[in-house]
């Protein structure tokens, strides 16, 4: 089914989308700069853990340099000034960079599941050299499944198009591949997500009895609802908007195709909050990055305090 060529939407909706795109794209290019400063200058031990996190900070990064057009494209009314070529290239961008950190949240809680569950297993002692190298068939794959048409979809009749995160099909085997591809994308990190964190959270409950260790079980807990919570406030309502397509793509009427056109920028604009979300992950994962975050923090509010009389002292707050 290809974007409707009904009137215009809601102005509304657009303004919305953009605004949250544009929040997304200040929140997660500063938070996933700090990750990647912390990564350079304040992380002295790289394992394979970190190699994977960072390669999610590189993920996200490429999709905030996504964000500042789309935010353009929707506070201007859903109107593309630069041509098709571009917008076909960041369409492609914005597909790939968000399947890449899907699969690198997933790479990261394979990593753990198998270093606590199963730490004798061989593949725990996989040297950060090896992990670069997986991580570089990540990206490679995630370049074969990211739906090549994309980058080779017809020119279409309205120059100042871009259909954005509304589904786009030439023909039927191109539409099914693209709706496996979605779906699979997203249900399966899903399933193996929530399995390696169960079974991670029941293996950690057993070990860590002792009131002493109780903090590391409450930090590990709370990295999972994290987890959790981000693939079900980002990812979930871009399946049930593509459910919903899927299922009302026969109907006609221009304000249901409308409707399904805005319920998917919706949905998409959320699909993208995941590279901000992400810093929580940063911060439970190493104390590192929750001191870098901190310093950003305490910048901030001495910022705010150079034209007040008063004079106050800050300390840096890494130990």
């Amino acid at each position: 089914m290809a974007q409707p060529n009904c009137s215009t939407g809601s102005s509304l909706a657009d303004i919305a989308v953009g605004t949250m795109l544009t929040v997304e794209c200040a929140v997660s290019l500063t938070g996933n700069a700090v990750a990647l400063w912390t990564f350079f200058y304040r992380l002295r031990v790289w394992k394979p853990y970190a190699v994977y996190l960072f390669n999610l900070v590189v993920a996200d990064l490429l999709l905030v340099a996504c964000l500042p057009l789309l935010a353009v494209f929707y506070l201007k009314g859903k109107t593309w000034e630069l041509g098709h070529a571009p917008c076909r290239v960041l369409l492609f961008l914005l597909s790939f960079s968000r399947g890449v950190g899907v699969a690198f949240l997933t790479t990261v809680a394979l990593d753990r599941y198998l270093r606590v569950v199963h730490p004798r297993l061989r593949v725990n002692l996989l040297s950060p050299r090896a992990a670069w190298g997986i991580s570089s068939l990540v990206w490679l794959l995630m370049i074969a499944l990211t739906p090549q048409s994309l980058l080779t979809h017809k020119v279409l009749q309205n120059s100042t198009e871009c259909p954005s995160f509304y589904p786009i099909r030439e023909t039927e085997a191109s539409a099914t591949w693209q709706e496996i591809l979605f779906f699979l994308q997203f249900l399966i990190p899903f399933g193996l997500i929530f399995f390696c964190n169960t079974r991670l959270i029941r293996t950690l409950q057993e070990r860590l009895r002792e009131s002493d260790k109780q903090p590391r079980l409450q930090r590990a807990r709370a990295l999972v609802a994290i987890v959790l919570v981000m693939f079900a406030l980002c990812f979930l309502p871009s399946i049930l908007a593509r459910v919903l397509v899927n299922v009302l793509q026969g109907f006609e009427s221009c304000s249901v195709q409308q409707a399904l056109v805005q319920v998917s920028d919706v949905a998409g604009s959320l699909s993208c909050l995941h590279s901000a979300l992400s810093l929580a992950i940063y911060c439970f994962s190493n104390q590192a990055f929750t001191h870098s975050y901190r310093k950003v923090l305490r910048s901030l509010r001495g910022w705010r305090k150079t034209a007040e009389p008063a004079s106050c002292n800050h300390r840096d707050s890494y130990s």
